[in-house]
């Protein structure tokens, strides 16, 4: 499938730009004119790669990175522009993937396609949007000693329960560590641990209410994920695992080789699921405390 790049520049210039993007047969274009059409085009299609020149007519290409930031944050942007570097605010590139060509380059056309991907690849290796209160978050996960609670077999039980309810494919619970998730327990597939970039619930844990991906080949942030490709998945929901002091430790989640909704009905009752994986840890975390405690006296 190829990779969707939105080419935004003037009228007089955006067929030259879409046309040096797709010199690369891996990659597909799409154009905007303006600012305000661009920011349309990111909320409406998956988009992974945006080349935008920075004067445009209603706007600068620093709004284009502002709407990245926005809308779709992991999504990467190719300033390109003969504007020096020195004449743009470069501090609105914090939190942003940004490469910037000058287009005034006698090869800048011909580097163009080579550029997006490597940005493309970049972003997909590399990036992946933390919690504010990251060192707090894995402090209280650090609190819980899985490795040495008898939960394997509660957590195998429920997961079951869990896909069985939904009707879904595979159900799992997972901690979110520093680098990776750590699946707890799995039913329906043989998931072990994935990288942070390569989780869905990287992003969905920074929602308060349950995140839905009805078809993972039409969003964003999701269609070029390679590892989830291969792991045939078409559609996620997941619920947080929220410890007593309100930090998100897990997930609960649902996955499904077909694209598929969930309702208000069933998104409440996923988060009673995460809810209860979340007391199950909870106790069998206060049992062992309470075990210990008895032995030092």
């Amino acid at each position: 499938m190829a990779r969707s790049v939105l080419c935004v520049d003037t009228e007089e210039r955006i067929d030259d730009v879409a046309a040096a993007v797709e010199d690369d047969e891996s990659l597909t274009a799409r154009t905007a004119t303006t600012v305000a059409e661009a920011r349309e085009t990111l909320d409406a299609e998956p988009i992974v790669c945006v080349v935008t020149a920075y004067d445009l007519p209603d706007g600068t290409g620093l709004e284009i990175v502002g709407a990245i930031r926005d809308i779709a944050p992991q999504t990467p942007c190719v300033l390109f522009t003969d504007v020096p570097p020195a004449e743009i605010d470069t501090a609105s590139f914090e939190e942003s993937i940004v490469e910037y060509l000058n287009r005034g380059l006698p090869d800048a056309h011909d580097r163009l396609a080579f550029v997006a991907n490597d940005v493309i690849d970049y972003s997909a290796q590399a990036s992946f949007i933390r919690p504010d209160d990251e060192d707090e978050r894995l402090e209280t996960l650090a609190q819980y000693d899985v490795e040495e609670l008898p939960i394997e077999d509660s957590f195998d039980r429920l997961t079951g329960l869990i896909a069985s309810h939904f009707d879904a494919a595979v159900s799992f619970i997972g901690l979110i560590e520093e680098e990776e998730e750590n699946f707890l327990a799995c039913h329906g597939g043989d998931l072990d641990t994935l990288t942070r970039e390569n989780t869905i619930c990287t992003h969905s844990m920074l929602q308060e209410d349950v995140m839905i991906v009805e078809d993972i080949m039409e969003d964003a942030r999701f269609a070029e994920n390679e590892q989830l490709q291969n792991l045939g998945i078409r559609s996620y929901a997941g619920a947080n695992m929220t410890a007593s002091n309100g930090q998100v430790i897990g997930q609960v989640c649902l996955l499904d080789h077909v694209p598929r909704s969930y309702d208000a009905e069933e998104q409440a009752e996923l988060e009673d699921f995460a809810d209860t994986a979340m007391e199950i840890l909870e106790l069998r975390q206060s049992v062992r405390d309470a075990a210990e405690t008895e032995v030092a006296r």
